[in-house]
């Protein structure tokens, strides 16, 4: 029985993109926010993505903004009209921004690109607004982005990642990325993924922020909690914290984060 269990685990790790459900609540767009977003962006023909269809907004989220019910934060990933790269291998647009609830007017944004590859690949329910009460300073607050990816990835890996936060906060017209990590994380502690007579196994982590009692440049420390399992559906084994300082420019954390791992057994 217990081989088998040791079978099923390191199958199920293999699909790592796959078993990784998501639990979280939708968060749609109107359509004539989309509009408004699209004719600003220079874009057209902008559909709400249901991932049933291959038009140029790929995924979006929209949230009213806590602090201002006037307000909604937005992130979009896009492609141009005339783009026909395949799914995998897209070089996106992606948009984190505040906007007029009503109108649409963009307000404050962060422009950037996903560049798809083996471990990337963006759909409809990619991106999540997380709207924590990230009160970083007096009139500071940040908000988050959560990018899943639905790439297979590796077929028999030994460790793996999803899940990626970026936390941004307000600089005049802009949103400045000041820190991110995946959110999501396993690792091998013994024997190998996709080997049945390995004796595999394997611990996993979802993390957790928090705002310290602490302040460094004038901003609050972020506590990071890692609550460790043996697998997805077992209980809590141990929570493992750590402690990040603003340094004047960002908060400095490895995006793949491997500080509540233990030693893998031989």
């Amino acid at each position: 029985m217990d081989r088998l269990r040791s079978i099923v685990s390191a199958f199920a790790l293999c699909l790592l993109s796959l078993a990784h459900a998501d639990t979280r609540q939708p968060q749609p767009c109107n359509a004539a926010l989309l509009d408004s977003l699209a004719t600003q962006l220079g874009q057209q023909g902008w559909t709400p993505p249901d991932g049933h269809g291959d038009g140029p907004l790929v995924a979006a989220a929209c949230k009213s903004w806590p602090d201002d019910s006037a307000l909604s934060v937005v992130t979009l990933a896009y492609r141009d009209a005339e783009d026909t790269t395949p799914e995998g291998e897209r070089n996106l647009n992606w948009l984190v921004a505040k906007v007029d609830a009503q109108s649409g007017q963009l307000r404050e944004r962060h422009d950037d690109y996903l560049g798809e590859d083996a471990a990337l690949e963006i759909d409809a329910g990619s991106l999540w607004l997380d709207t924590a009460r990230y009160h970083l300073a007096p009139g500071v607050r940040a908000f988050g982005v959560v990018m899943r990816s639905v790439a297979r990835g590796a077929s028999c890996p030994d460790a793996g990642f999803n899940d990626l936060l970026t936390l941004v906060m307000p600089q005049g017209p802009r949103l400045r990325p000041v820190f991110s990590t995946y959110l999501y994380s396993w690792t091998t502690v013994k024997g190998t993924s996709c080997v049945m007579d390995s004796d595999f196994q394997s611990e996993q982590a979802d993390l957790t922020l928090g705002l310290g009692s602490k302040h460094a440049h004038g901003y609050a420390d972020l506590v990071i909690t890692a609550h460790v399992r043996a697998g997805r559906q077992e209980p809590v084994v141990r929570k493992v914290s750590t402690t990040v300082r603003y340094d004047g420019k960002h908060y400095p954390f490895d995006q793949f984060p491997s500080f509540w791992m233990r030693e893998p057994q031989p």
